[in-house]
């Protein structure tokens, strides 16, 4: 019997969001085109263990439920043996109502402090005290390591009538932004079959799958629990790497 990777959780105190817009922006290192990290992140091929970053601001810390369950969840899916690990951090507020993309970019710069190394691969996380300049976005996935959710959009999201609870909301956008780290739908992971949703970019075509586009928006209202990949995603991430 293969033995489970060992999870584990530092939680760090220091001082210092419905769709996903998906981008491509060319850089070094971390900061690859969105997808093109997926079966390194998948797999134990290049990197053994996980760093996740998420840099929270003022009054949009994710509580500890949403973090055990993106750890179970990641843990499900990819290989590495040497473990993950989740670090929290608070960082200043944005200052502003509204976030474009550059902003997000440039305040990555500024609070990222986990990168890939040799054995490590490294995720970042932002969860904004703003909305989105694309209407209704929750959350997006931009470089191949880099996610942002838009706390401020997501909480208020999660208080209308026949939404999820914030958890459970912030859970499935991560998740969510994951699989498109991961390179779903047919973003860094080769489709098996054809499942994408041609009108809708990078997702899938199955409406109870977690990578259905109305996921990261008003739309998770239709879920009265947290969606899961389907047969299809999961066969592209297994393909590329994956469990």
């Amino acid at each position: 019997m293969s033995q489970k990777p060992v999870l584990y959780f530092l939680i760090c105190v220091s001082l210092a969001f419905s769709s996903c817009q998906k981008e491509d922006i060319l850089a070094s290192e971390d900061y690859k085109t969105l997808g093109s990290s997926a079966h390194s992140l998948l797999s134990a091929s290049a990197y053994s263990s996980l760093d996740i970053q998420i840099s929270y601001m003022p009054g949009y810390a994710p509580d500890s439920g949403s973090i055990r369950n993106l750890a179970a969840f990641l843990n499900t899916y990819i290989y590495k043996p040497s473990g993950i690990r989740i670090s929290v951090k608070p960082i200043s507020s944005s200052g502003k109502t509204v976030l474009t993309l550059s902003d997000i970019v440039k305040i990555e710069k500024q609070v990222r402090s986990m990168f890939s190394g040799s054995a490590a691969l490294a995720v970042h996380i932002l969860i904004a005290d703003a909305d989105y300049n694309v209407a209704d976005v929750l959350a997006t996935s931009y470089w191949s390591t880099s996610v942002c959710v838009f706390g401020k959009t997501a909480f208020a999201a999660s208080r209308g009538a026949g939404q999820m609870a914030v958890d459970d909301l912030i859970t499935t956008l991560l998740e969510h932004e994951f699989g498109h780290l991961m390179g779903l739908v047919n973003q860094g992971s080769p489709m098996q079959v054809n499942h994408r949703d041609l009108a809708n970019g990078a997702h899938c075509d199955n409406k109870t799958c977690l990578m259905y586009n109305t996921i990261e928006n008003t739309g998770t209202g239709m879920y009265a629990v947290i969606p899961t990949f389907d047969d299809n995603c999961k066969s592209d991430l297994k393909a590329n790497g994956g469990k």
